[in-house]
């Protein structure tokens, strides 16, 4: 893809810039919701030496993982040529080939013929059914946003080849789901153990959830009525101080 079909933006930092596409998907702020909360919740874990994203787009959720402090190196697969492609530029200019390995497969293929095991997968999946709205016509849309490729119940079941037992499962999704992420993760053998809701403000619903699943415990069970709601803007429509540690590495930008 040539440069006068990208646009590059500075995002989270003034160090951190992200190349996208002019016309096809482009990244909105579940990313940075994402990057924020494997980041919270797997600091407070020793565990984790090794993670994989599923599905990674421009790298956005990688990149700004590193940024906040993210230690293990993170292997990045990537199905759609065209943005495995932007991938690569962003890694590169945010000079994170060291840290960031991308791989330009269908995840399926990936995981079944990868012998490495993972101990944290994460993934911004397709919110959508594939039968459900609009199919864009846009490749990258359709399937960034709809189950076209694949959906959060296949992740969960092809994730069990890579995921060490033990290992985490992180996600972010549509808050109107989250029967069917919690249905799917048990089907799979996952237990739910930390789980955020994401709302505008105050006085709206929550319209996203992050998710942290087990594989293959049964002992770490968690109560929905435990849950954090986080408002990601203050009633005078600025953001919240989580706002701010979500968007922005130094809050006062």
């Amino acid at each position: 893809m040539s440069s006068n079909e990208l646009t590059l933006n500075k995002i989270y930092n003034k160090n951190t810039e992200l190349y996208q596409s002019k016309t096809g998907y482009r990244f909105n702020s579940d990313s940075m919701i994402l990057s924020w909360f494997v980041n919270r919740i797997c600091s407070g874990l020793g565990s984790v030496n090794s993670a994989l994203e599923i599905g990674a787009g421009s790298g956005i959720v990688s990149i700004v993982l590193k940024r906040r402090g993210f230690l293990p190196k993170i292997d990045c697969v990537e199905m759609q040529k065209s943005l495995y492609e932007i991938l690569e530029k962003n890694i590169e200019s945010n000079s994170l080939s060291d840290e960031i390995s991308p791989f330009c497969a269908d995840f399926a293929d990936f995981a079944n013929t990868k012998r490495k095991k993972y101990d944290l997968v994460f993934v911004n999946p397709p919110y959508f059914a594939k039968e459900s709205g609009h199919l864009s016509v846009d490749s990258e849309k359709a399937l960034a946003k709809h189950e076209v490729a694949g959906s959060l119940a296949d992740f969960f079941e092809i994730s069990k080849n890579i995921l060490r037992k033990g290992g985490r499962f992180i996600v972010i999704f549509p808050a109107s789901r989250v029967q069917f992420a919690l249905f799917s993760a048990a089907k799979s053998g996952y237990t739910l153990k930390n789980i955020a809701f994401f709302r505008e403000n105050a006085s709206t619903k929550p319209a996203t959830f992050a998710a942290s699943f087990v594989l293959g415990s049964e002992t770490a069970f968690f109560s929905l009525s435990d849950a954090d709601i986080f408002e990601l803007r203050d009633p005078d429509g600025g953001y919240s101080e989580t706002g701010m540690e979500i968007m922005y590495e130094n809050q006062t930008e």
